[in-house]
């Protein structure tokens, strides 16, 4: 569960060379009324206040803003996303210190002619930063570039040109006295970070980073994502603007050449945070995932899923459901990949890479109990891994029967966990699914009906349940569910299974060498578990306009063909267009209601025998006279057993079935 490392775990001190600057003595104090930022100052330095817990995330005060980083040309030397080359050096009253040099107290030398000019806006800060106590004066500067937040050009270019001023080396000093201060120090680091990574080239936000060492950084980071992620932060928008800049800040260190100052540091701050060091609501690995996702890096998102699958290799109980969805969150992210960051889960043994699914959709879900923004992000990320899954090519992977055991197991073990605390039937859940049923339609349900294999030891749940939450309860992947269903069977224009059958009439040559038998068992299987999602579903939508909706939407497309050529043709074609009413919804349902089922009534044991009657008698154009001339009837009857031995398999049941295709029984 560790980001390998590739950098030495010791870290160098940082080395300054300061030159020997001249000393005068110092004008006669002045007595003047301190300005707000040295009333600020005063307050946040001497003024002792109790610790709460949002004081301590702010890092001491809570009168910190963050501000937002803004993208920049990149610098000449090896830049992070949005750094730029700095200018070093400038000049305080009474001080000129030289490229990265500190700022001496009281002292005044001669003017350089070499240094360069500051606008008078900088100037007034850096005489009002050589004010402050040593000790005080990163927090002096925190709070001077919290004093120009956003993005405006006008804050943007005092920002970088005060940064400049200092020089990285100046700043890296100041952030090695952060070690010192537990309390402000994190929300402190955040924001001299923050103005560091959009001033600064990526090798000297290292030098930053290495002075500030990993423990402060760590709780700059862990304490940032939190504030992040809570929808009661203040400007919460720009605290999240500013974590995405710092995570791109450790996704570019991660890339220098291995050993390049903060590397080290950046590391095991994450392992640290990845520890659960320092305590936050959510889980450490979550946390951690936040930052590596929004990284930039797929180097750092692969390192780092790695960690824990390495471990998960050894031992399957290692890995917690919140640590899975870590690796799906980072692999997820992944933008370079040829197989979408999936490799190293389809890579997995078949026995690991089903736990590793089922660990994934497990209900456990302490990432839910923190702030609403986090929630989502978190499952966001999961949902992209999983439309990943969806979205693979097979003939990309390696081993691309292992890439398509991937896509069912997935599958599978998403839709039986799909109404758990975490995945919790969200939109993006159900879209995900629907979107790899609709990829391997026939794959999967073939998978699902194969009770001789692995993959048919669930038997119907995961597809009745699929279609349960996904097609009849949920709206957001139901098109593309019912759309995908349809096809495969062969309503409408498009040839299915149901039309290979009907046109070979049950021939022993066709079902023995054809895969006939098989296609007849899927046929049997889909729909035998689509009328136990059916089931389920219209006994837990207590709306009647609800279950309404999901008859018509469902089981109207298994019938598409006669409803084009019905009465309610144009409330139905209001309805596949996205602007049916609730009448239109009203004038569909009564006639599949009195065409089916002789009922319009919309209660739940109603609308469940209505869905029976449509799944029945859907297929009666299939299987009229057409099909009936010159067939065997010994081979029409075996062809209709094969079929209902699959509704038999679906179903789940020992005697008759709850639907019976070419027979009359209808459920009551």
């Amino acid at each position: 569960m560790k980001i390998q490392f590739r950098v030495p775990t010791q870290s160098q001190p940082l080395q300054e060379h300061k030159p020997i600057l001249a000393r005068v003595e110092p004008p006669p104090p002045r007595q003047v009324a301190p300005n707000p930022i040295q009333q600020q100052r005063n307050q946040d330095l001497f003024t002792p206040t109790p610790r709460t817990r949002q004081t301590q995330l702010l890092g001491g005060s809570t009168t910190f803003q963050a501000f937002t980083p803004t993208p920049t040309p990149a610098p000449m030397s090896t830049p992070m996303p949005g750094g730029t080359t700095p200018t070093r050096g400038g000049t305080l009253p009474g001080s000129v210190p030289p490229p990265g040099g500190p700022i001496i107290q009281g002292t005044q030398v001669a003017v350089t002619p070499q240094a360069p000019a500051v606008s008078p806006e900088v100037q007034a800060a850096l005489d009002e930063l050589n004010t402050y106590a040593p000790e005080g004066q990163a927090i002096g500067l925190a709070l001077m570039l919290d004093a120009h937040p956003g993005t405006s050009p006008e804050a943007v270019a005092f920002r970088r040109e005060l940064m400049a001023a200092l020089g990285s080396d100046r700043v890296a000093q100041l952030m090695g006295q952060l070690r010192d201060k537990p309390g402000e120090g994190p929300g402190i680091a955040r924001t001299l970070l923050s103005a560091a990574a959009e001033s600064f080239s990526v090798e000297d936000q290292g030098k930053l980073v290495q002075a500030l060492g990993p423990q402060v950084l760590g709780e700059a980071l862990a304490f940032g994502v939190e504030l992040a992620g809570s929808p009661q932060t203040p400007n919460r928008e720009a605290a999240e603007a500013q974590l995405q800049g710092l995570s791109r800040m450790m996704g570019a260190l991660h890339s220098l050449p291995p050993g390049s100052p903060g590397q080290a540091e950046a590391a095991a701050a994450l392992e640290g945070i990845q520890r659960g060091e320092p305590e936050c609501t959510p889980p450490g690995a979550s946390v951690a995932a936040w930052i590596v996702a929004n990284s930039g890096s797929d180097a750092l998102r692969s390192d780092f899923a790695n960690g824990y699958l390495e471990d998960f290799k050894t031992d399957l109980d290692s890995l917690a459901p919140e640590e899975a969805r870590a690796v799906a969150w980072a692999l997820g992210s992944m933008t370079q990949s040829p197989t979408g960051g999936l490799g190293p889960i389809a890579d997995l043994p078949d026995t690991q890479r089903t736990r590793f699914l089922s660990t994934l959709a497990a209900g456990d879900a302490p990432e839910m109990l923190t702030g609403d923004n986090f929630q989502g992000a978190a499952l966001a990320g999961v949902n992209e891994f999983l439309m990943d899954v969806a979205r693979l090519d097979p003939a990309g992977f390696s081993n691309p029967q292992a890439a398509k055991a991937l896509r069912f197991e997935a599958f599978q073990q998403v839709s039986l966990g799909v109404d758990g605390d975490f995945l919790d039937d969200s939109p993006g859940t159900h879209v995900a699914l629907a979107s790899m049923f609709a990829a391997d339609t026939a794959g999967i349900i073939d998978a699902s009906a194969n009770t001789d294999e692995a993959f048919g030891n669930e038997g119907d749940k995961p597809l009745a349940k699929f279609f349960d939450h996904v097609a009849f309860r949920g709206e957001a992947g139901r098109d593309l569910a019912t759309d995908a269903l349809r096809k495969y069977l062969g309503v409408g224009p498009d040839q299915g299974i149901v039309d290979a059958l009907a046109a070979n009439k049950g021939s022993r040559d066709f079902m023995m060498n054809q895969d006939g038998n098989r296609l007849a068992r899927n046929m049997g299987f889909v729909l035998g578990a689509l009328f136990q999602g059916a089931g389920r579903a219209m006994q837990a939508l207590d709306d009647e306009h609800a279950r309404k909706t999901a008859v018509v939407d469902v089981m109207g497309s298994l019938v598409e063909t006669a409803l084009e050529s019905s009465p309610v043709v144009g409330a139905y074609s209001k309805i596949k267009s996205g602007t049916g009413d609730r009448a239109s919804v009203d004038a569909v349902f009564e006639w599949l209601g009195n065409k089916f089922a002789g009922d319009v009534t919309a209660s739940k044991d109603a609308v469940t025998t209505l869905s029976g009657a449509i799944i029945e008698k859907a297929w009666a154009p299939f299987f009229g006279n057409t099909f009936l001339t010159g067939a065997d009837p010994q081979e029409v009857t075996a062809l209709f057993g094969e079929i209902n031995m699959g509704v038999a398999n679906a179903d789940g049941r020992v005697g008759e079935p709850n639907i019976n295709i070419g027979g009359s029984y209808i459920p009551r």
